[in-house]
């Protein structure tokens, strides 16, 4: 008993504290402070003082962690300082933005604590804007640099390598000397186009997959590659006349020469496929016990009362049940056209379940169960067809092969 009190009280106190301002920023805050996250305790900290000025230990705890924090900011920089070579800029620049974010917390945070509680917290108010602008000017003539060395070499990937760095230099300082014309010449030269094989083993779904894909594709992976469309390769085809003179769509050997692939895409597919089964349970018994009609008497006083008579009620149910699923996996492999090498290789897979049940039954409906209640209101409905249950594979199949796709050729 006293176990369940100290429980009672316990979720009591607990419930409480959660209505507290401030209390669930202020827990946060004490858990990066005890994980050495010092600048997201202060932010919490800070958070948590916003909703409930006059937290002492809140305040406390932003001491601590501002304390932490800065010093922590202060050697990093004292050691990147001490770096000859130019790869430090990038990391100082992170350095001088925590400081900066730090330093505006305690701008907003001294006036509000001197006015509600005359508190004056010892910390004075930094302005490292000079130093984080030398050291962005800095940290983007290191990429605008490096893009210029990787921009000698003509092969794709040290174009895109360059192009990656002229980008990252305006991160530092927009438009940076030429850095935008320069990063659209190395992305351009950078492209990656990929050409889709018709799968083996889902030859009906190749097409629909690859425009999927197109379709889903990130904005990131297209700034690196391009995927060859219908539309495309009938152009192609068109153009060069090629359907009078027999070369087809799935003639991969021409249509990569003509369509200037970079890499091609093949991919195996193993499907699967269960179709509709109906499962009847018969005969189910069903009883249940209910007022079946009521009586009028007159009780010792005289009054007139109402009497409920019970019985038992009985029906007999049929359980339907119809299921079907569809599933595939898909294993690809991206090839080099020009070497014959894999550079990629990875599975997708996914499945589509239906499920439908219902019931009928003789009887009493009173005597169902409330599962049975239910059920006998449905009606017996199609299941979709192959087709339909593997369009709805094949989407989700085409969402993950985009998402692998775009790793390969991200950043």
């Amino acid at each position: 008993m006293n176990r369940i009190k100290i429980l009672i009280l316990s979720l009591s106190l607990f419930s409480c504290a959660l209505f507290i301002p401030g209390y669930s920023d202020y827990n946060k805050a004490k858990k990066y402070y005890n994980n050495r996250s010092y600048d997201l305790a202060v932010e919490y900290a800070y958070s948590s003082l916003l909703r409930k000025v006059d937290n002492k230990k809140a305040i406390k705890l932003f001491e601590l962690s501002f304390t932490n924090a800065v010093s922590n900011h202060i050697s990093a920089l004292s050691s990147l300082f001490k770096i000859e070579a130019d790869s430090k800029w990038p990391d100082i620049v992170k350095e001088y933005k925590s400081l900066i974010k730090l330093n505006g917390i305690i701008k907003e945070l001294k006036p509000l604590l001197e006015k509600e509680l005359s508190y004056q917290i010892d910390f004075e108010y930094k302005d490292y804007s000079s130093q984080l602008a030398e050291a962005n000017s800095l940290a983007a003539s290191y990429h605008y640099l490096l893009g210029i060395d990787f921009q000698e070499d003509i092969d794709k990937a040290s174009q895109k390598k360059a192009a990656i760095n002229f980008r990252l230099s305006q991160d530092y300082i927009p438009n940076y000397l030429d850095s935008k014309e320069l990063y659209e010449q190395a992305r351009a030269n950078a492209v990656f186009s990929l050409l889709f094989r018709e799968f083996e083993g889902a030859e009906k779904y190749s097409a629909f997959i690859r425009e999927k894909v197109i379709e889903h594709q990130s904005v990131e992976s297209k700034e690196f590659l391009r995927i060859i469309t219908r539309d495309e390769l009938e152009t192609i085809l068109s153009e060069q006349a090629l359907i009078q003179s027999g070369i087809a769509e799935n003639n991969y050997n021409e249509m990569t020469k003509l369509s200037g692939a970079d890499h091609i895409l093949g991919a195996t597919a193993l499907t699967s496929y269960k179709p509709p089964e109906k499962i009847i349970n018969k005969n189910i018994a069903q009883e249940k016990e209910v007022v079946i009609r009521t009586e009028t008497y007159v009780d010792s006083l005289g009054d007139e009362q109402e009497k409920k008579i019970k019985g038992t009620v009985k029906a007999v149910v049929n359980h339907f049940k119809k299921n079907s699923e569809a599933s595939m996996n898909l294993t690809y492999q991206i090839v080099n056209v020009n070497d014959n090498e894999t550079l990629f290789t990875g599975s997708v897979a996914q499945n589509k379940s239906y499920r439908y049940e219902w019931a009928t039954f003789k009887g009493d409906k009173r005597a169902l169960s409330s599962k049975y209640s239910l059920l006998v209101n449905r009606k017996e409905q199609f299941a979709p067809s192959e087709d339909e249950l593997f369009l709805a594979v094949v989407k989700n199949i085409s969402k993950k092969l985009e998402k692998k796709i775009s790793s390969h050729y991200g950043d």
